[in-house]
């Protein structure tokens, strides 16, 4: 049984290496080497996740443009870069997650509360991360109750229903530190 296997492998190698056809003008080495050639070829999307979940791309290369060779050499030169590596059909997506906003909610301001105190922070309201300023003259159990459950609401902004998150962004979060400082000044029209 072996003896048959063995003489059928052999006369199937010398058909594949007689027949011109099957080649296709390609020598063996050329078709070993296409899958390298392929990976040289393949796009890399590099991309930048900002704290607002927004993503922005940053570069797009192709693998030999960083001579690299293989696939682990890709993904451990991004890796130390502080990027994930995901081979996607075609292309690779690198992704590096960044602790700042991205530019369209960098300039935005939402109130809510830290340490009972009115607290100002950067971004739009969800995203607590980054507190600006405390205002320490006004402390959260002396406004008016309606405002008090609008500020709380604001701090647990994700589990708030679509309605209420549409209201409390009306009332608490703002374009730019303008809008912020004016809504300050008439904190008393903010407690109707």
């Amino acid at each position: 049984m072996l003896a048959v296997l063995v003489v059928l492998l052999l006369f199937a190698g010398l058909y594949f290496l007689n027949n011109n056809e099957l080649l296709d003008n390609f020598t063996i080495q050329q078709v070993l080497a296409q899958p390298a050639a392929q990976l040289q070829e393949m796009v890399i999307r590099e991309e930048k996740v900002h704290i607002c979940g927004d993503v922005q791309e940053v570069a797009r290369r192709t693998v030999g443009s960083l001579n690299i060779k293989t696939e682990q050499e890709l993904k451990e030169y991004y890796e130390a870069k502080g990027f994930a590596v995901v081979r996607l059909e075609n292309t690779f997506l690198a992704q590096t997650k960044v602790n700042d906003f991205c530019n369209y909610h960098n300039s935005f301001r939402h109130l809510g509360i830290h340490n009972s105190k009115l607290a100002i922070f950067q971004g739009p309201l969800g995203y607590n991360q980054k507190l600006i300023s405390l205002e320490e003259n006004i402390d959260v159990n002396t406004l008016h109750p309606g405002l008090q459950v609008k500020l709380q609401q604001a701090m647990d902004f994700f589990q708030m229903t679509p309605e209420t998150q549409a209201m409390l962004r009306y009332e608490l979060e703002f374009a730019n530190e303008d809008g912020l400082y004016a809504a300050l000044e008439n904190l008393d029209e903010l407690q109707e």
